[in-house]
């Protein structure tokens, strides 16, 4: 690992004093370190400072020092699908950056020791036509989110080109498995373990009862068209880091994307630990002896 990027939260706590002792840890060892330019004047590190793409094309190693949020943030940056990330976790909650502050140098030094394993994650491509404009495909690790926020709207749902179901909702979350315990979770989702191939459709608040979540092949098309007339229906992906207008008939697909985000993942606990610690899943459940 030649050349290290940094991306950083720097409004969680503690996040300065982290980076800046990993910064320096990393210079003792003869790499090479790049930040992008705002979090590297917020941080005092002068002469690395540099462009956020040019941070993902020099570099042979992310590390992510943050929460989830940080690792969306990142995972839009064209051509980041091609650097293994290592995303630590500085605040409260974290699904897909679960190494933990105090595991960080094991987890670097582990890296550099060439011990380590890779956690590729599928990401959805999402395309939308508006008969107006058609908008250049967009990536999403989590969910895609069609939604108004203060009427029901109709969207014609359509899987493979077969019809599914008109969803009179607030509106409809497309979510990866990774996604499955962000927005979808909140919605009454289903969780899904993170490397099943599958896409999540959940609706927001639907007026029918019957309206439930579906889990579809991961290899299926997703077809949407929005079919009421409103204005500020909103295309989300990954929450506010992509927006789209979303007009009546608009033609929104969504599908299994061709590239895949490389995480590299702790080995000190599994996925269903996380769940159990981090959403209590099955607390209260085992039997007193």
């Amino acid at each position: 690992m030649k050349t290290v990027g940094f991306f950083v939260n720097t409004a969680k706590p503690y996040a300065p004093q982290v980076a800046a002792k990993a910064y320096d840890w990393l210079r003792k060892r003869g790499t090479n370190l790049l930040v992008p330019d705002a979090e590297a004047a917020l941080l005092g590190l002068t002469g690395a400072g540099c462009d956020r793409h040019e941070v993902v094309a020099q570099s042979d190693l992310l590390l992510l020092l943050g929460g989830d949020g940080t690792l969306l943030d990142a995972a839009h940056i064209p051509e980041i699908e091609k650097v293994p990330i290592l995303a630590v976790n500085l605040g409260s909650l974290g699904f897909l950056t679960d190494v933990s502050r105090d595991q960080l140098y094991a987890a670097l030094t582990n890296v550099f020791n060439g011990d380590y394993t890779i956690d590729p994650r599928m990401m959805l491509e999402v395309s939308v036509d508006n008969h107006e404009q058609e908008f250049s495909d967009s990536f999403a690790l989590n969910d895609v989110v069609i939604r108004h926020y203060t009427q029901l709207i109709e969207l014609d749902t359509y899987i493979d080109g077969k019809p599914f179901i008109t969803y009179n909702a607030d509106g409809l979350i497309i979510a990866t498995s990774s996604g499955s315990t962000a927005y979808s979770l909140a919605c009454g989702g289903p969780i899904v373990e993170p490397h099943l191939n599958a896409i999540l459709l959940t609706p927001i608040a639907p007026h029918s009862l019957t309206m439930r979540p579906f889990i579809a092949h991961g290899d299926s098309e997703i077809t949407v068209i929005m079919q009421s007339d409103y204005s500020s229906v909103n295309l989300l992906v990954d929450g506010p880091r992509e927006t789209h207008a979303v007009v009546p008939n608009s033609l929104i697909r969504v599908r299994k994307a061709n590239k895949t985000i490389q995480l590299i993942r702790s080995q000190h606990h599994s996925n269903y630990e996380v769940l159990q610690t981090k959403l209590m899943l099955g607390e209260g459940t085992k039997r007193k002896m």
